[in-house]
């Protein structure tokens, strides 16, 4: 483990709502006209070109920066045929950002954002091309929202979401999140596949590894209201998530978190 004097604390109060990205972008509201699946021939190509000859580079960034490696990946296998929606924790800014695109690669995965990632300007075009969705801020936009999440599921596409929301570095542990997000696969009625990223030690050099564990696939079960469906799916994978860092000792890597005491 690191040495104290080398890592920073961080105090928290609320693991719902507490950001630790430090990114502080500004916010920007999604047109009215913004289109969620763009029939534009040039952003298509653009999309298409990203996939299949940035995705390789992206893969050889990674195993550089952060040795990531894949256990029990082969579960995704079991949904070849069916599209369906990744959760996984939300932990590092720059591999949360690629690791959806290659946990599934070639398959096209969509990862449901914050407005935040199509709110940087110059790379508006550039992170929708890498199938960012991001979530509608206003009642016109939710239709065309859950329009087109149904319609990339449907075609075998992969929708992949950061239940926690919010990043909290290097975090060694599963944060509570809400069940909102569970409701995408109990309205489309497909399966649910989870990751969770574990910092390892590394014999040589500071930064982690990363081993990314694959669980799944659980299913939405027609015996429950559509309610406790979402609970459900919602408990099942937080359950997993939770044996998994449980599993493996805890390294901590630039950052200790303690919660803030209430009186």
């Amino acid at each position: 483990m690191q040495k104290e004097q080398d890592r920073k604390i961080l105090y928290y109060s609320d693991e719902l709502n507490d950001d630790f990205a430090g990114t502080n972008i500004e916010q920007k509201k999604l047109p009215e006209d913004f289109e969620y699946l763009s029939k534009n021939f040039f952003f298509n190509l653009g999309k298409f070109l990203l996939h299949w000859l940035i995705v390789p580079i992206i893969w050889l960034l990674v195993k550089i920066i952060y040795h990531q490696k894949y256990v029990n990946k082969r579960v995704l296998k079991r949904c070849k045929k069916s599209g369906y929606f990744v959760y996984g924790n939300h932990t590092n800014a720059m591999l949360d950002a690629y690791l959806p695109t290659l946990l599934t690669f070639p398959r096209y995965t969509y990862l449901i954002a914050n407005p935040d990632a199509v709110s940087i300007k110059g790379i508006k075009n550039l992170v929708l091309m890498l199938g960012a969705f991001p979530l509608p801020n206003s009642m016109g936009l939710t239709f065309k929202f859950m329009s087109a999440i149904k319609e990339r599921v449907n075609k075998k596409g992969v929708i992949m979401i950061y239940p926690e929301a919010h990043i909290w570095p290097y975090y060694t542990d599963i944060r509570n999140f809400r069940v909102d997000s569970f409701v995408y696969p109990v309205e489309t009625n497909k399966p649910v596949f989870c990751f969770t990223n574990v910092y390892k030690k590394r014999i040589i050099g500071k930064r982690p590894k990363v081993v990314t564990y694959v669980d799944g696939p659980f299913y939405p079960d027609q015996t429950l209201t559509k309610r406790e469906n979402i609970q459900n799916l919602r408990n099942k994978v937080y359950e997993t998530m939770k044996k998994r860092v449980q599993s493996n000792p805890k390294y901590e890597y630039k950052y200790t978190y303690i919660k803030k005491q209430t009186v």
